[in-house]
């Protein structure tokens, strides 16, 4: 499914539980849902064939938003906290959740992708290892077709890469590597965005702030998910207001990074007394907003400096502290 863009106007696809949240979203202020009800991941897995990530972020998304709530029970209510549980057959109002058309709007890859990610990053760590295409499929219950678009996305963010014989592996995160996608991002994010200046609205802008200045205040009970969502506030979805669409897929390859953050703060690396980034990001903002190109490109080098730290730290407490998992699809 294809979201517009409000600076440059193009399409960006959206992940399955961003287009889960937002049509979850939907349906509960339009009072579909009845309050009290009791959503749970294993009744929306059913009810939309993904695995678990996926919802469990979406879930999570809700209760940032406020339009859910835990309660003693398992899953969570629609309401607010103290809402008396009411244990309702949610297929009877969400049966066409992601029907209402008569197909499906998302692609098959999206349903598995974020467990494989999650995968894939973690075994980077800890060096080079192929993926077995088959074997993967495999694993999922899925077509090698639907596999194969999971790996080339992947190789898009610079998290896989084929050989001349067509053979997929996944790239090492070491030391090395992050220095040198640092190096890349130091270089180029700050002109990229200084040149996007005429494509970020007032509207925009002031959307970011606001969702900053909010999980500033609220952190550090702020979930994981909408820590990765106000990473690409600044480094993904400002930035496609750039001009250069070149640095936009050298910076691509460069995501990887915020996947690391993604998949290990909060799960395998408690969240830190104090993160950083939230009030950089702001101050970036903040020199977009007055439109100072000189203090925006010398905020988001510092920015980017200050965060490589705090990256190869966490990159090398997982080698430190873990083992790999095992896959049979990870050779």
């Amino acid at each position: 499914m294809n979201q517009s863009h409000p600076e440059s106007g193009g399409p960006r696809k959206t992940s399955l539980y961003e287009q889960l949240h937002g049509r979850l979203k939907t349906k509960i202020l339009a009072g579909v849902v009845p309050e009290g009800a009791v959503l749970t991941e294993a009744a929306l897995v059913g009810l939309i064939g993904s695995s678990r990530a996926p919802v469990r972020q979406a879930l999570q998304m809700l209760f940032d938003d406020g339009l859910i709530a835990r309660f003693e029970g398992r899953g969570f209510i629609i309401g607010a906290p103290g809402t008396v549980p009411r244990r309702v057959k949610l297929a009877d109002y969400l049966g066409k959740l992601f029907d209402e058309n008569g197909d499906r709007p998302i692609f098959a890859w999206q349903a598995l992708y974020e467990d494989v990610e999650r995968i894939v990053v973690h075994r980077s760590f800890f060096g080079r290892y192929r993926i077995n295409e088959n074997e993967l499929a495999r694993h999922f219950g899925v077509g090698r077709a639907v596999a194969r678009d999971v790996l080339l996305r992947l190789e898009t963010l610079g998290i896989t890469e084929k050989d001349d014989n067509f053979r997929w592996s996944i790239v090492p995160l070491d030391s090395g590597r992050i220095r040198d996608l640092y190096e890349v991002r130091e270089q180029i994010e700050p002109v990229a965005l200084a040149s996007a200046l005429g494509g970020l609205s007032e509207e925009h802008v002031d959307a970011m702030l606001s969702r900053l200045s909010r999980a500033l205040t609220d952190y550090p009970e702020v979930s994981a998910s909408t820590m990765y969502e106000l990473e690409l506030d600044l480094h993904l979805r400002s930035l496609q207001a750039c001009p250069n669409k070149e640095f936009l897929s050298i910076l691509k390859r460069t995501h990887c990074i915020l996947t690391l953050s993604k998949h290990v703060v909060g799960s395998r690396i408690k969240m830190p007394d104090q993160e950083p980034f939230l009030a950089e990001h702001i101050t970036v903002f903040k020199m977009v907003q007055k439109r100072n190109e000189e203090g925006l490109r010398k905020a988001m080098r510092n920015h980017i400096r200050n965060s490589q730290p705090n990256v190869q730290a966490r990159a090398a407490y997982i080698r430190e502290q873990y083992q790999p998992d095992e896959y049979a699809f990870i050779i």
